[in-house]
């Protein structure tokens, strides 16, 4: 999750999971491998098994919910723009620009701790854009909220500071 432009007309921020989507190549390939080395023992079914149930369900949960997510924020055409990419293709969402009030961060609680996310507060009628579709730990998304606030304030009047909001 970072900023990747910003100038006075244009901000873009993106977050790219590398680290999940590594995560689910690296553990689909151990088990290819163990698959593999099953079949050379002569264990056939168990290779198949090892094959199809190892390597492709971290395949499958990498393919839904890998996904590059860019919010480009844009004054000449008075847009606020959110891309969704993963394997299975590409969603695009636009809202006019005079309707974002702030970004804020989200909060979710539970029994292993508290995470949060970036959203954007939309007025008329009021709603919440979330920047990704999972919460994690960590400064990123205080850091997000406030550059995208600071960008909004360069031609707008002052934006409130960031505010964290419970969800459970």
């Amino acid at each position: 999750m970072k900023v990747i432009h910003q100038t006075t007309t244009q901000l873009i921020v993106e977050d790219r999971p590398w680290l999940i989507g590594i995560f689910m190549i690296v553990m689909a390939l151990i088990f290819l491998a163990a698959g593999m080395a099953l079949a050379s023992s002569g264990k056939i079914f168990g290779a198949l098994m090892m094959v199809l149930i190892g390597g492709g369900v971290p395949l499958l949960l990498g393919a839904l919910f890998v996904q590059r997510v860019r919010l480009t924020f844009d004054r000449g055409t008075g847009t606020v723009t959110r891309t969704r990419r993963s394997v299975l293709g590409l969603t695009e969402t636009s809202h006019p620009l005079n309707r974002v009030e702030r970004a804020r961060v989200g909060v979710s609680s539970d029994s292993d701790g508290t995470t949060y996310r970036m959203e954007l507060k939309l007025g008329s009628p009021d709603d919440f854009v979330p920047f990704t579709t999972y919460y994690t730990s960590g400064k990123r998304p205080e850091r997000m909220a406030q550059a995208v606030n600071d960008w909004l304030a360069t031609c707008q009047a002052p934006i409130r500071p960031v505010e964290a909001t419970a969800e459970r």
